[in-house]
């Protein structure tokens, strides 16, 4: 039974969380070590069942191990952080002294791992890109009235949760409960939403970590083949430093060579060698490939989605929504009202309190292996992996979609749309914060319209000092952002519509 009231408190709990992870990955990884492996497996398994069942029923006091606590809590995060503590300890043990010829691959492995670890840090910490809201009452209802007086007050202009008007490309994020510009998904694996502040990092982090894998099991590989078994009785005085008992019968003379390893091993005989020569090591191999294959899924997708300028997000509701909201490829209607609904009756209040949640309640009405997948313990499991996205019909159907006529008005090519994701939107001249129209001309020739007409009033500054303030009074909606943001906070909102002309 869950407990009623936390055991710790609410800091002490998420750092508990956090931790834990660490410690049960290091006692699995042991187990494989002193015990055989069909007295380890189960072990190990219950350990991490153990494991689950503190964090979702003791210290977050959920009754069935809820969904939405465990995204919420840091509980992804610390297996990360385990995983990579552990990965670091074997490198640093096994590894730098015992592949002497393997100089370079271990320095590559070093720096992936600092900038893995980096950048995994940035992205928990960094603001994912809140997007400003009314300061009182009165702009609340200028808000309001504006987008009423325009057709505009449906669930894409307007977040019932922050009484503010959504920027373009934004959603509200139920377990962050902010909108956040740019917005890609929330992912528990780092602990925050991924938007506009720390997508950069996020891909980054994902990239160092598939690649750091690989150089790790090329590292493996190679510790594998030169470390030889170390002699009960070495021919030194003074033993090895990382010398290890060997286990009972005969050594054989490398990990990979020809051995006997007795019919308890179902596994080829090179792998059930090195196994037995280092279980810790192998166990950790194995954890940490298993994670290769949808990491490296997931990469492969951030990439392809950067290079045609669309988020997560919107990959999700291309079927639903069509282009940030818009039907075809007419620009005058990326901001409508959503079809067939009144954004002022029930239905269009229902929308717009829920319509940012779009990919976190996305549901599959199909039969099949695909509804399987997207319900259930499966689908929280395929939501993990950020798979999800392909066993969803509305998600599929939007992915057909790309094949159509409707065209994406962000789009600037797959270099502009990588230079723009990596400038934040400076690259085209857009504060992604404070942008609720697109403009008829496009991105790129209102850019130069501004310049020009920048240049002829004089307010050109010079190619030194103030360049990126001057990027910045440049983009789109970037005017509101004059009007101040310190300290983190989101003042500046411009609640009123863009000059069409912009």
């Amino acid at each position: 039974m869950p407990l009623k009231r936390p055991v710790l408190s609410d800091r002490n709990t998420k750092l508990a969380i956090l931790v834990l992870p660490t410690f049960i990955l290091g006692a699995i990884f042991k187990t494989f070590e002193i015990m055989p492996w069909w007295t380890a497996i189960p072990l190990a398994g219950a350990e991490f069942f153990g494991m689950h069942h503190v964090v979702s029923r003791v210290l977050l006091g959920s009754k069935h191990g809820n969904e939405a606590n465990l995204t919420n809590s840091p509980y992804c995060a610390g297996i990360i952080t385990g995983t990579m503590v552990w990965l670091g300890w074997a490198w640093f043990t096994r590894f730098v002294y015992n592949t002497p010829g393997s100089a370079t691959a271990n320095l590559v492995f070093a720096i992936l791992f600092i900038l893995c670890a980096y950048n995994f840090f940035r992205a928990i910490t960094l603001d994912a890109g809140t997007c400003p809201t009314p300061a009182g009452e009165e702009e609340k209802k200028l808000v309001i009235e504006n987008l009423t007086s325009e057709g505009r007050l449906n669930g894409q202009t307007f977040c019932v949760s922050c009484m503010a008007q959504k920027p373009l490309r934004s959603k509200h994020c139920r377990h962050c409960d902010r909108c956040v510009a740019r917005h890609d998904h929330h992912c528990p694996w780092v602990w925050n939403c991924v938007g506009l502040g720390n997508h950069r990092q996020f891909i980054v982090f994902v990239s160092t970590l598939v690649l750091g894998i690989i150089a790790f099991d090329y590292l493996a590989y190679q510790y594998f083949s030169l470390v030889t078994y170390p002699s009960p009785l070495p021919p030194h005085d003074t033993p090895s430093l990382f010398a290890r008992v060997p286990p009972p019968g005969p050594p054989p003379t490398t990990p990979g060579g020809p051995t006997d390893t007795g019919s308890s091993c179902i596994l080829p005989d090179s792998i059930c060698a090195a196994t037995e020569f280092d279980s810790f090591l192998t166990s950790l191999l194995f954890w940490t490939n298993l994670q290769l294959p949808w990491t490296f899924l997931l990469l492969g997708t951030q990439i392809w989605q950067v290079c045609r300028q669309m988020t997560t997000y919107e990959v999700s509701n291309l079927g639903r929504y069509g282009w940030m909201g818009g039907r075809g490829t007419s620009l005058n209607t990326q901001m409508g009202a959503l079809a067939g609904v009144h954004p002022l009756s029930e239905e269009g209040m229902a929308s717009a309190a829920h319509g940012g949640h779009g990919h976190a309640h996305g549901h599959s009405h199909g039969g099949g292996i695909a509804a399987k997948l997207s319900s259930g313990r499966m689908g929280f499991l395929m939501k993990l992996m950020g798979l999800d996205r392909f066993t969803q019909t509305r998600d599929r159907e939007g992915l057909v979609k790309l094949a159509a006529r409707n065209r994406n008005p962000f789009d600037l090519g797959c270099v502009g749309n990588c230079q723009d994701f990596w400038s934040t939107g400076r690259e085209v001249g857009v504060d992604y914060e404070r942008l609720y129209e697109v403009p008829q001309e496009g991105f790129r020739e209102a850019k130069r319209r501004r310049r020009e007409r920048m240049e002829e009033e004089g307010l050109l500054a010079d190619e030194g000092g103030a360049r990126k303030g001057f990027m910045r009074r440049m983009s789109i909606g970037g005017w509101g952002a004059m009007l101040g943001r310190g300290g983190g906070g989101r003042e500046g909102y411009a609640p009123v519509r863009m000059d069409e002309n912009v």
